[in-house]
């Protein structure tokens, strides 16, 4: 039976596409152990200390849903963002990013706002301030609620 093995991110996440495959038979535990054994002795040496997930090349390969609706909650918050900069009639020449910050540049406040891609400096504030990140966060959930 052949496995797939995927590269696990810092944040999470796991990789789109697998890193290796290898054939074992046996339970996932048994497999994880030979991976870890067999396979990895064989990766560089800067890839033996990267954290990976094994899966079964007959079982679905889909990345948890956990994953899904974190990319959905970051999808949401940026089309919120871009409505609000856009409502503003804020644009912009250098790429950008929209995040919750607590800065000196928004007074030592919690405030969601557009920041350089890169090197995040603050460009603008879109949000009120916020004295603690659940105000602010409960402002971009009712926002998101609105794009309905």
């Amino acid at each position: 039976m052949n496995w797939n093995v995927y590269k696990m991110f810092k944040n999470g996440k796991r990789a789109k596409a697998p890193v290796t495959v290898f054939e074992f038979d046996g339970d996932s535990n048994s497999a994880e152990e030979h991976f870890r054994a067999v396979v990895l002795e064989n990766f560089k040496e800067k890839y033996r200390d990267m954290r990976y997930s094994i899966l079964r090349v007959d079982l679905p390969q889909e990345r948890s849903d956990l994953n899904k609706e974190d990319d959905e909650l970051r999808r949401k918050q940026i089309l919120v963002l871009g409505r609000v900069a856009r409502d503003k009639g804020l644009s912009f020449k250098r790429k950008t990013i929209g995040g919750l910050i607590f800065a000196a540049a928004t007074c030592w406040k919690w405030q969601w706002c557009i920041l350089e891609s890169g090197t995040c400096n603050f460009l603008a504030g879109l949000s009120p301030r916020f004295n603690n990140s659940l105000e602010a966060d409960a402002w971009m959930t009712e926002q998101i609620q609105n794009l309905k």
